[in-house]
């Protein structure tokens, strides 16, 4: 059996460790995966294509930011499914799936799913790389913990619906987290939880969480923020991204940004806290808009910015001979603020914007992301 007790940093206080030395172990697990998938992907990716499976190529897509929503209703367990091959007692597991249909994830169309190093991570990879966390907590099989042999955990996987409207669904079943299954309370690890992540073939993701019987919050994250949230674009050497992460209470929480991680984990975010998400609630992660770049065979104008990003002042160029209007969207899907372009060359005061990710839209026209820093 294998054996990955040695990669593990513990922090025997079951309490949020917000220190460089509480941080580094899952940023180091982060960088082994995405080093395990830049190895892996090239040779995967020839193997898809010659075996003809008609996954369509890395298109040239510019996504709009995810709206949220919370919903509450009864949670249905996978009855027809397929499970992942892992062995008694697996932790981290490092697997792949295909993905049966284009999934755009932030922008990006992606051909493969991964679990990630650490576990609980869902990796969507196309032409970047992007993180899908229902779970911030160090998951793994329960069936060490138990002495009758009839515990265990799995990760089970299904396809429903038909074409453009299918549904690919992950469901982490009964699993328990590492902190006590190979930790010192393992003769008391008794917390389980249930969950699923679905890619919708339209692009929207849900996460929905099961059945769980989870006491101690802070025991199951060990030493890390308890929370969920998905990170697109995210670069595994600066720890850089597009996150966007619940905050507050885990059955009604708001969904914050922050463009990496380093600025999430040391900033006041405190994820779900002491609480877990009870049976029924979901996320639900819309793309606010689908675009593209804009070429011959288009008949958008396409908006033209910068800098980008932009602190302070945009300039932002209209081809049109008349005057439009453009609205900022933000990260949840809301329309914040408007302006009125000339045509030519337009100079806009953006200092009123909150730092975050924006998209620019108008009829007409190709919607364009704007990042806003200060």
């Amino acid at each position: 059996m294998p054996s990955r007790l040695s990669t593990k940093t513990r922090d025997s206080s079951p309490t949020f460790n917000l220190s460089a030395e509480g941080l580094q172990p899952r940023l180091a697990g982060l960088k082994i995966g995405f080093v395990w998938v830049d190895e892996y992907l090239p040779c995967m990716k020839r193997l898809i294509f010659s075996c003809s499976f008609g996954l369509a190529s890395v298109l040239s897509l510019a996504q709009a930011p995810y709206s949220t929503e919370i919903i509450n209703q009864g949670y249905a367990p996978l009855e027809e499914y397929s499970t992942l091959e892992l062995y008694l007692g697996w932790d981290d597991p490092e697997e792949m799936l295909p993905i049966p249909f284009d999934m755009v994830i932030w922008g990006d169309t992606c051909e493969l799913l991964m679990t990630g190093n650490l576990g609980e991570m869902i990796l969507g990879m196309g032409n970047n790389s992007h993180l899908l966390a229902p779970v911030l907590s160090d998951i793994c099989d329960v069936a060490p913990a138990d002495s009758t042999g009839q515990d265990a955990s799995e990760i089970r996987h299904t396809v429903e619906g038909t074409a453009p409207d299918r549904v690919f669904k992950i469901e982490y079943h009964n699993v328990g987290f590492y902190s006590e299954v190979y930790g010192d309370s393992i003769s008391t690890a008794t917390q389980r939880a249930t969950y699923q992540v679905w890619l919708h073939e339209s692009g929207t993701i849900t996460f929905h969480y099961g059945p769980s019987n989870i006491t101690d919050p802070a025991l199951v994250s060990d030493g890390f923020i308890n929370g969920a949230g998905i990170i697109g674009n995210f670069d595994p050497n600066t720890y850089e991204g597009e996150l966007l992460m619940a905050e507050g209470e885990a059955d009604n929480p708001v969904f914050q940004e922050f463009t990496s991680v380093m600025a999430w984990y040391y900033g006041s975010s405190l994820g779900w806290g002491n609480t877990w998400p009870s049976e029924g609630t979901g996320y639900v992660f819309t793309p606010v808009e689908t675009s593209w770049v804009a070429s011959a065979d288009d008949n958008l104008l396409v908006l033209e910015a910068f800098p980008n990003p932009a602190s302070d002042v945009l300039h932002v160029t209209s081809s049109l001979s008349t005057t439009s209007s453009i609205s900022w969207i933000d990260a949840n899907g809301r329309t914040v603020a408007q302006d009125i372009l000339m045509p030519g060359i337009n100079t806009l005061n953006i200092s009123h914007l909150a730092p975050g990710m924006y998209v620019i839209q108008s009829a007409g026209r190709a919607p364009l992301r704007v990042h806003v820093t200060r």
